[in-house]
């Protein structure tokens, strides 16, 4: 049987604002919930044997195929794979992620969340990152532009004092590739009121 995954709709798939959120999401179980349902719209799909069927649920959110015995959770193959973090706090950090204009930082993230390490904020940071990347997206060609700058990077730890004590700052290398699409210009018509 040939199951599309439509995409998903506002209001209906993924809440239109905080408050909503905060109501979808009360608990770890409607968090499950919530990401089965998108997973499998038609219904539970046994990744061993393809059999549709309603699982027999075991201990720990295992799902066990009633045709198979495969056990899965409804986490497994995704970004969320593996990890000790609560569903509900990827999914906030999700629709951080999302809805912040200038992009967000592990930092940022830490303290928005209350995540007890910068390594856990930077560890789903770069997850979420890496499933952002689209499959199968056109590689530059033609003319590429390649230019590369440094990146100070401050410690915060150790501000720079009135009494003259430095900072320790560190230069991180940034490359970057920009395709040349000729002409170069920003309109293809630009304004009758410009045109001179």
């Amino acid at each position: 049987m040939d199951i599309h995954i439509l995409a998903p709709k506002a209001g209906e798939d993924y809440p239109t604002d905080w408050n909503e959120f905060l109501t979808w999401f009360a608990s770890e179980e409607a968090c499950l919930s919530y990401l089965e349902r998108l997973r499998w719209p038609a219904g539970f799909v046994c990744p061993a044997c393809s059999c549709i069927d309603q699982p027999y649920r075991s201990s720990r959110g295992r799902m066990v195929c009633r045709d198979c015995g495969h056990q899965c959770t409804v986490t497994a193959g995704t970004i969320f794979e593996k990890t000790r973090t609560p569903l509900r706090v990827w999914l906030a950090a999700a629709w951080y992620l999302t809805s912040q204009k200038q992009g967000v930082n592990a930092l940022g993230l830490q303290r928005v969340l209350g995540l007890g390490s910068y390594q856990t904020a930077w560890a789903m940071l770069h997850r979420f990152r890496a499933a952002m990347v689209r499959p199968g997206r056109e590689l530059l060609h033609g003319k590429v532009e390649v230019d590369e700058t440094y990146l100070a990077i401050s410690d915060r730890q150790n501000p720079v004092t009135a009494k003259g004590r430095k900072n320790n700052t560190a230069k991180t290398l940034i490359v970057i590739a920009v395709e040349m699409l000729e002409p170069k210009r920003l309109r293809e018509n630009p304004p009758a009121a410009h045109r001179r």
